[in-house]
């Protein structure tokens, strides 16, 4: 038996989580697996050219696409429990499992959360991702008319944009401090200078301090949020209004959720003054831990090479 493919994995994974009736242990769904396909060890030893176990990368997949689709969740780091989405689904599908009938249910779920964050504030609600970010996972259902070069680029930004979602879901379960530590280490490594940690009991809303400068004379101040509920314009003004006390003119406001229209329109008016007041929200932080190294690990290279041209190019 070889190894199955990621949409062979699709169902019996699903269909296992579901019998479970609560909390499925994830290496409690490879050994189901590896008994439900027969695999024997040599079947286990396969790996992929970049050195990862075949089977456990695509498990790995597998249950990320379920995940991320709504069919399952996650209560805690490793374990997994069927929603009533994925009990509906089942009964809906019993053949295999698509890809393509995931992404749709994934890209589904984000245009419905795009939709309830901009009802839950009107017309001045949260900006939808850029086109770029949407269209990662409409890109990655069909890639047979595109060229090589063009199906490596979206495989890229699928892979990127689960590591976002990965990254976001993680921070989500870390304590605040840690959380607050966190947003400090990503600045020193953007090279802003050595923080202080300053989050505590009275510190005025401030979380930490960023000497720009040897001797301090420059400071930026950071607010950092472990919220899933959107930042609205209040905070903001109290984020600006708790920097006076210090005679600061630059704050860095960073929430694992998302800015309000009306309080990222308080910032530019903020920052048109006296002081300059610059907003990350989550996806902006994920991103910016990716470029910096933060919390992620370089997995594999490949290293793509092209015919030189100049080399057999005719002499002159």
């Amino acid at each position: 038996m070889t190894v199955p493919s990621q949409r062979e994995l699709h169902r019996p994974m699903l269909q296992m989580v579901a019998d479970s009736e609560g909390i499925l242990p994830l290496r409690d769904v490879k050994d189901r697996l590896i008994a439900h396909f027969g695999l024997d060890d040599i079947d286990l030893s396969e790996m992929v050219p970049s050195g990862q176990n075949r089977f456990a990368n695509r498990v790995y997949w597998a249950a990320s696409s379920l995940r991320r689709a709504g069919l399952v969740e996650s209560p805690n780091k490793g374990t997994f429990r069927c929603t009533p989405e994925g009990q509906d689904f089942l009964a809906a599908h019993p053949a295999t499992i698509e890809i393509k009938e995931l992404n749709r249910l994934i890209a589904s779920e984000l245009n419905r959360l795009i939709a309830f964050r901009q009802q839950s504030t009107g017309s001045e609600g949260d900006r939808p991702p850029p086109p770029a970010e949407k269209s990662d996972e409409a890109d990655s259902t069909d890639l047979g008319d595109a060229t090589p070069d063009e199906q490596m680029e979206q495989a890229f930004n699928q892979s990127r944009a689960k590591l976002i979602d990965d990254l976001l879901y993680r921070i989500r379960g870390e304590s605040y401090r840690d959380f607050e530590v966190l947003v400090l280490d990503l600045l020193r490594k953007m090279g802003y200078g050595e923080p202080e940690h300053t989050g505590r009991s009275g510190d005025g809303g401030i979380d930490g301090i960023i000497n720009q400068d040897a001797l301090g004379l420059d400071k930026v101040y950071v607010q950092a949020k472990r919220w899933s509920n959107q930042v609205g314009e209040p905070e903001i003004r109290s984020f600006s209004g708790s920097l006076d006390p210090y005679g600061a003119t630059k704050g860095v406001f960073i929430t694992t959720s998302t800015f309000s229209g009306t309080a990222r329109q308080t910032a530019r008016d903020i920052s048109a003054g006296n002081k300059l007041i610059r907003l990350v929200d989550g996806n902006e932080l994920a991103r910016l831990m990716i470029r910096h190294g933060v919390g992620v690990v370089t997995e594999y290279t490949y290293e793509i090479k092209k015919l030189d041209e100049n080399y057999f190019a005719d002499e002159i």
